[in-house]
């Protein structure tokens, strides 16, 4: 469990003291303070996470790994409890670690300032792509199952990391590796309006390790040919169009859900308004 900061179930005692417990004395021998004191630092030390929250976030980043921080305020039977949940799940799953933050210690604010949790209701995890996308975060308590969901495939990582930029996404799903990008979507990234806020990317259908990724957007990669999914902040999904698309057809969809650009003169928000569609479901 997380140490608290101060142990009220631990008393200091000097060597050699007389102690009086309901009328009796006793003599405390070094010895023995040596065994107290050992059984009330290993009561508190023994769920630790390895890493302190800076050296966890580097080392997940190189190995590749998912990590989960714990943030909190005080060591309570709460806290105890979701560190319980969080360090089983890691120690279940490889390629997952854990740390804990404590936002009140001076020295750790800049990972709570960072993740923007100082103010968020204590305790909670949060879970962090090796790229640094938060894949997903709950308070006061958290199940295994909902910990394990945060586990994302590289690509969907990637696109979640983009969105929580506030960029668009355009995702070219390939048949095979280093094929062309559509026409319309190199006109998109060319576009000066568009471009600078748009990540472009590829993922080849096959892969096996993206497969919950594309059921997530409900795709069959064995039936399906070759499409870019157009993917909006927070995780909107615009629509999922054939390699024939134009740009005028993106940017048209784009408005119409509402997140084009907030210029009420733009070309494309006035059409829009003719002929206005709804936002797609949310990637999450």
């Amino acid at each position: 469990h997380l140490t608290p900061r101060r142990r009220k179930d631990c008393i200091v005692i000097k060597e050699g003291t007389d102690m009086r417990l309901s009328g009796f004395r006793f003599h405390v021998p070094a010895v023995a303070l040596l065994a107290l004191a050992t059984a009330c630092s290993s009561a508190v030390r023994a769920q630790e996470p390895a890493l302190a929250p800076e050296q966890a976030i580097q080392a997940a980043s190189q190995n590749g790994t998912l990590l989960y921080l714990v943030f909190y305020r005080e060591a309570d039977a709460t806290t105890n409890a979701l560190v319980d949940t969080v360090k089983t799940t890691a120690s279940q799953h490889s390629g997952t670690s854990w740390t804990a933050v404590n936002v009140t210690d001076p020295a750790q604010r800049p990972v709570s300032d960072r993740f923007k949790v100082t103010r968020a209701p204590m305790p909670m995890v949060m879970a962090v792509a090796p790229n640094g996308a938060v894949t997903g975060a709950f308070s006061k308590r958290a199940t295994p199952e909902a910990l394990v969901g945060c586990i994302v495939s590289p690509k969907k990582a990637e696109c979640m990391a983009a969105l929580q930029q506030d960029k668009l996404v355009l995702l070219c799903l390939q048949s095979e590796p280093g094929q062309p990008l559509p026409t319309a979507i190199e006109e998109w990234a060319a576009d000066p309006h568009f471009g600078p806020r748009t990540r472009v990317m590829t993922l080849t259908m096959g892969d096996s390790a993206e497969t919950n990724f594309l059921a997530s957007m409900q795709i069959d990669p064995k039936q399906s040919g070759p499409l870019t999914v157009f993917l909006a902040p927070p995780g909107v999904l615009v629509g999922k169009f054939p390699s024939s698309v134009t740009k005028e057809e993106l940017a048209t969809k784009l408005a119409g859900a509402g997140k084009c650009c907030e210029d009420a003169n733009c070309k494309h928000n006035q059409q829009s308004k003719k002929g206005a569609t709804a936002p797609g479901k949310v990637i999450r």
